[in-house]
């Protein structure tokens, strides 16, 4: 289904009650869908990094999220979170591991690791390197419009329209005149531990 489709469909479920405008809507489905690609580390969002390094320091793809084990074995308890297992960057076929960005200064000339800079966006290597290099990265999805559609099969598409329910159902019972403290601190709670999967993603080694 589109996006238009999705919206459509939600619209059905909550009949004539809901009071978000077709901006909002769209928004609420980002939203969910956003959470629920958020959720593990799904198979249709990883993808593979390929390129050339010159130097110390490459580039980290806009749609980064984190990296992938990749290296002899995998993890397939995708629903326990953040992974113990490696990553690795491979340059010119021989494998990096890569350690995390507080551990970098114990290893400053060491050539066969690398590390991530979230906050520069860059892939660092201690030692300069030269040649090809690929990884694995799980990607953020692009948002979905109206004539666009989700990453994820058709046949999961109806999860998206029930979510948004859920949530319009939310902001409809709420009574705009009082305090949503109780219930806004479940959501903000609830987004802090997504930001936090993600984060224990980024440093799993």
């Amino acid at each position: 289904m589109t996006g238009a489709e999705i919206i459509s469909k939600f619209e059905t479920y909550v009949d004539d009650t809901t009071e978000l405008s077709s901006t909002d809507e769209l928004d609420l489905l980002n939203k969910i869908y956003l959470k629920v690609c958020d959720d593990r580390p799904w198979e249709f969002l990883k993808t593979e990094k390929t390129g050339t390094v010159s130097g110390t320091t490459v580039t980290l793809p806009t749609d980064f999220s984190y990296l992938l084990e990749n290296y002899d074995y995998t993890d397939n308890s995708a629903s326990m979170g953040a992974t113990s297992k490696p990553a690795y960057v491979f340059v010119n076929g021989s494998p990096l591991k890569v350690v995390n960005w507080s551990d970098r200064r114990r290893y400053a000339n060491n050539s066969g690791v690398c590390y991530i800079d979230i906050v520069n966006s860059n892939m660092v290597f201690p030692v300069s390197k030269s040649g090809p290099y690929s990884f694995d990265y799980a990607k953020v999805p692009t948002a979905i419009t109206l004539t666009a559609s989700p990453v994820f099969p058709a046949r999961y598409h109806a999860m998206l329209y029930h979510g948004m329910a859920v949530d319009d159902m939310i902001i409809q019972l709420f009574d705009r005149a009082k305090s949503y403290a109780v219930e806004n601190e479940i959501k903000y709670r609830d987004y802090l531990a997504d930001m936090s999967l993600w984060n224990a993603n980024l440093s799993m080694n």
